[in-house]
Parts: structure tokens; C-alpha cells; sequence
């Protein structure tokens, strides 16, 4: 019984070395299929995350956007999120999250933690007393893992940006799964980019969402640069579409660029590659 378990064992190397056969990789080594739906919905943002088991939405765009999203939830059979995440309370991020959250189970909402008093952050805070979701007002960073794909959410590291806007309190997102980056970047400005570019973080991503869709700020140049991404998606639309300078730079960057002003994308990344349909 040796002999013969050596004889198989000695066939299957010399297989393997002369490429007769593939190693047997087990199925847990794969990072499986990540997908991302980006919405069309303006000057406004909203993507839908599903990885094997679990359904992320950041962001949920204007109030009249929700009926889109929650339509597609029910035709990918998404009864339920286990994550919504909001980037910041203004209503081309916060607008749809009400509907969204008298409509479909929520576990868990996170969002930054700052006071606004906006409409669309007033009717929110409505939404969250009568939702059963737990609430995470996040004051430092936090990660997470669902089914092999790493997030991290990325906090304002100040109470007061000289800007005055919610945009700067924005959540950074980033995603990693198998060789594939991914960085959503929402709405964030100059001071909140400098604390990115000198935070330390490695920002380099496969995949860019360009902040503040796609308006061209003094930091703007430098942050993209530093991302360097291989595709970048803007959220926009015909009346309030990139900056050509944004859209040159990329370009001269090498990536490609999907507007959303052209259609909803649908993204898939099987943690090598990454395939976009629009």
C-alpha cells in the first residue's frame, strides 16, 4: 500500500511539472464574485454592494431615487440589507434613505457622526426612531469583513472644515477583494483630501468613485494622481456633468471613465479582474 501511495503521489508531481494536470485549489481560497450596482441618479449617489451572503447599499441618492433602487432590490431577490451606509446627510446621499428604510429590513445603519439640521437629515432622523435598525454614528474609522471582501470606512478627522458643508464629513469607503481596490470617495473637498493624501493610508485603488462628482478642486489633481485608478465612475448628469479637466486627467492617467449620466453600471469583480456593463 506504500509503494502504491508513492507511485501516485511520484505521477501526480511529474504531471504537475510537466502542466499535464492543474493544482486542486479548495473553494475557500477563492474571493468569489464581489458585485456593484451604481445608480443613475444625477448629481447624486447610490450603490448597491453584494458579495455571496450579505447586501451593502451606500448611499441612497434623492428621495425620488429610492423607488429605483428598492425595484431593483426585488428583481436581484434582495429582501433585506444587512448594511446601509450613508456617507453624509446631504440629500443627494440621504434623500432615498427613509423610503429605503420603511420599506425593506435594515440591520444595521452607519453613518457619520455630526449634527444637521437639513431636511433631508431631519426627515432621517424620523426614518431611524421607527426603523428597528441598530444605528452606528461613527467618530473614528471602522472595518469590517463579509464573505472575504475588507471594508473600511474613513471618519473627518476635524469638527469644523473651513468650508462649512457636510461634504467634508463625508465617510471615505474602501473596499479590498482578492488583487481588486476599490475607493468611494462621496463628496469630499480640499481640507478632507489633504487628510487623506497625508494621512498615510495607501491610496492607490483598481477603482476610483472621483469625489464631489467630478468638479475640479485645487486638491483635485493631486488626489488623483495618488489613486492612480484603472477605472474611475463619476456621478452626474447632463446638467451637471464633470469637469473637463477631471475627465482630461483621467484620461492622461490611463484609466477608463464610466459617467453615470449614461446609464446605471452594473460592476463585477471576481478579485483578479473587474468587467463593467452600462
Amino acid at each position: 500500500m506504500k509503494t502504491k501511495t508513492r507511485l501516485l503521489a511520484g505521477l501526480t508531481a511529474l504531471c504537475l511539472a510537466l502542466g499535464l494536470i492543474m493544482p486542486f485549489t479548495l473553494a475557500e481560497d477563492s474571493p468569489g464574485t464581489l458585485k456593484i450596482k451604481l445608480f443613475k441618479a444625477g448629481k447624486a449617489d447610490a450603490f448597491l454592494i453584494r458579495t455571496k451572503n450579505h447586501a451593502v447599499l451606500l448611499d441612497t441618492a434623492e428621495t425620488d431615487d429610492a423607488e429605483d433602487i428598492l425595484e431593483y432590490l426585488a428583481e436581484k431577490n434582495v429582501e433585506r440589507l444587512d448594511i446601509l451606509i450613508l456617507t453624509h446627510f446631504d440629500k443627494g446621499h440621504a434623500g432615498g434613505a427613509p423610503e429605503i428604510l420603511n420599506s425593506v429590513p435594515v440591520d444595521r445603519v452607519i453613518m457619520p457622526s455630526y449634527y444637521s439640521d437639513s431636511k433631508s437629515a431631519l426627515a432621517l432622523e424620523d426614518a431611524l426612531a421607527a426603523s428597528a435598525a441598530v444605528q452606528q454614528r461613527l467618530t473614528e474609522d471602522l472595518a469590517f469583513e463579509l464573505d472575504g471582501v475588507r471594508f473600511l470606512l474613513i471618519t473627518a478627522r476635524k469638527d469644523f472644515y473651513a468650508e462649512d458643508t457636510d461634504n467634508d464629513f463625508s465617510l471615505v469607503t474602501r473596499l479590498w477583494h482578492g488583487e481588486n481596490t476599490f475607493l468611494f470617495g462621496a463628496d469630499i473637498l480640499n481640507e478632507r483630501i489633504d487628510e487623506l493624501l497625508n494621512s498615510g493610508e495607501p491610496l492607490q485603488s483598481t477603482f476610483l468613485q472621483v469625489p464631489d462628482h467630478g468638479r475640479n478642486r485645487d486638491r483635485t489633481e493631486a488626489f488623483l494622481r495618488t489613486v492612480a485608478p484603472s477605472y474611475a465612475v463619476i456621478t452626474c448628469s447632463k446638467k451637471n456633468p464633470p469637469a473637463g479637466a477631471v475627465l482630461e486627467l483621467l484620461r492622461q492617467l490611463g484609466a477608463r471613465v464610466y459617467l453615470t449620466m449614461d446609464g446605471d453600471i452594473a460592476l463585477t469583480s471576481d478579485g483578479q479582474s473587474i468587467t463593467f456593463k452600462q
